[in-house]
């Protein structure tokens, strides 16, 4: 037994030691103390998000009340499936990042050393709660924003539960991803939970309204609806409620938190690497405003298999490569179905506004931008399934030995998300005929996905073939119009997209009941058979130029 104790002493001191000299050379080659700039710029960023977190708090219940905010089980039914998808975007952030990060020097170093691993490890963990906490705090004041302005009027418990709840719940999941470095093996398991949150997060926009019933329901499915029936609790008057759910949440923190620095030290080596390796892409792919490689750095965390029998038609095969490249990556499916659940959930919503609260009338540049804005989820579902692709794009070599035309190829990657597209105005449309649901509002979404369809997927075929960022259209000046080309060079497919369907969306929310819309049906069908005309002119011409 004491010679177990000396083993274990000498072994912290020699990790505390090799700790040491290695902070004395960073001292010795960093720059230093911080300077007063940097220290300073933080300041300021820092006071500035806090003043501008507490006027959208002060400001929420005043703007809901004047918005004629809806209350009640609508309010709950918003707050629980954002609580929900909330909750699936930071598990899925901390599963396939993992919050314990080292450097390459210091895994390559310190690690093979025989020393404590944990008191390596275990202070990274506590930076990685540390950065949660503030996220947490961040996401807390939104959420209380939001249940404010859902509400209507003020509540001094709002806040603190929020924080409360968004703060246990940022270290749950960091809790859950610490425990998955230590056992990859469970992250298919997690990768799964997170996709049923995001889809009965989707699920409940549309069927909490109708039948109320369902949103406790949902509430109970994970850490994220706790999180979000605690906060609508507390802006309800609710105390029972949201104290059950914010005890819960504080207590699985508690336990996940603790059972997460327990197993801090057996982080295998080869996650820490891989792990860090996926941190410093994705750093480097937010440095350059490249979107495509901070999706590949996603991707390339969690890969799965999938398998279709090969098709005897020759010309079925380009379907059949789109089809494994969407059931290899199901997150882009499970993206765009929550992309076009929140399209749907906003247009109702804005529907909803303009029929029943009084304003005077909207001038074209307010109908232009909120059509745009309503135009960015559909544009957003395409991008997602327009996955194969980016795949084709990323790797030319994929399509060398296929006998079609780089051009033909380009142009046949319409196909399956197109199809997918109309499956989902199918099933728009199926839910606009069960009773309770807006009939209205969800017809004239599955319209814009029927006839639209073809031509938002062209626009993201435009994007995707488009090349690597042109840096080159940066100006070298410090003025703010320098990046006006970049900008527009970045935007034009999603503005050839809003050109298709931002005209019939206004339409659809501004149109009294009972309107006609031959006319806007017909225009809808003009603008897409010219943007799909040019789309696949340009895409064909970009494919041939980057083969």
């Amino acid at each position: 037994m004491a010679v177990t104790t000396g083993l274990a002493r000498d072994e912290e001191d020699a990790t505390a030691e090799a700790m040491a000299q290695a902070a004395r050379a960073r001292r010795a080659r960093g720059p230093g103390r911080p300077r007063f700039d940097d220290v300073w710029a933080w300041v300021c960023v820092a006071v500035s998000t806090v003043v501008v977190l507490a006027g959208l708090v002060r400001s929420a219940p005043a703007v809901g009340h004047a918005l004629g905010a809806p209350g009640g089980a609508a309010a709950r039914t918003v707050l629980v499936a954002s609580g929900l998808l909330l909750w699936a975007a930071q598990a899925a952030l901390c599963v396939r990042l993992g919050p314990v990060l080292l450097g390459t020097a210091e895994i390559t170093w310190l690690l093979p050393l025989p020393g404590d691993r944990g008191r390596l490890l275990r202070p990274r963990l506590t930076r990685a709660v540390v950065v949660a906490t503030l996220a947490g705090l961040l996401t807390g004041t939104l959420a209380a924003a939001l249940a404010l302005l859902l509400e209507g009027r003020p509540r001094f418990a709002v806040l603190p539960v929020a924080l409360g709840a968004h703060l246990a719940l940022a270290w749950i999941a960091v809790a859950v991803g610490t425990l998955i470095e230590v056992r990859p093996a469970l992250a298919g398991r997690a990768r799964a939970l997170g996709t049923g949150s995001a889809v009965i997060g989707c699920a409940i926009v549309f069927t909490g309204p109708a039948v109320p019933s369902v949103t406790p329901l949902a509430a109970l499915c994970g850490p994220g609806g706790w999180a979000a029936w605690a906060t609508a609790g507390a802006a309800q008057g609710a105390p029972l409620a949201w104290s059950v759910a914010l005890g819960a949440l504080l207590l699985c923190a508690a336990v996940a938190l603790r059972a997460a620095f327990g197993a801090a030290a057996a982080i295998p080596t080869a996650e820490l690497l891989q792990r860090g390796r996926t941190s410093r892409r994705a750093a480097q792919g937010a440095t350059l405003l490249d979107l495509r490689a901070l999706t590949l750095v996603l991707q390339s965390a969690g890969r799965r298999r999938g398998r279709l029998r090969m098709p005897r038609s020759r010309w079925a095969v380009i379907v059949w490569r789109d089809a494994v490249v969407l059931l290899r990556h199901p997150g882009r499916l499970a993206a765009s179905l929550v992309a076009l659940s929140a399209g749907a959930a906003a247009t109702h919503l804005l529907a909803r506004w303009l029929s029943e609260s009084p304003h005077g009338p909207v001038g074209p540049l307010r109908s232009t931008a909120a059509g745009m804005i309503l135009a960015v989820p559909l544009y957003l579902a395409a991008v997602a399934l327009a996955e194969p692709a980016y795949q084709d794009t990323d790797r030319p070599r994929r399509a060398l030995l296929l006998p079609f035309p780089p051009g033909v190829l380009a142009v046949g990657h319409l196909a399956v998300p197109v199809l997918l597209l109309w499956a989902a105005a199918a099933a728009a449309w199926s839910v606009a005929h069960l009773p309770g649901t807006p009939a209205r509002d969800l017809t004239a979404y599955a319209t814009a996905l029927l006839l639209a369809g073809p031509s938002l997927v062209g626009s993201t075929l435009v994007g995707a073939y488009r090349g690597a960022p042109r840096y080159d259209l940066l100006a070298l000046s410090l003025d703010w119009y320098a990046a006006v080309p970049f900008v527009l060079w970045r935007l034009a497919p999603a503005l050839a997209a809003g050109f298709v369907v931002a005209p019939w969306l206004w339409h659809t929310v501004s149109a009294a009941p009972g309107a006609s819309d031959g006319s806007a049906v017909l225009w809808l069908a003009a603008r897409s058979a010219a943007v799909l005309a040019w789309s696949a002119h340009r895409v064909g011409r970009q494919a041939r130029d980057l083969s």
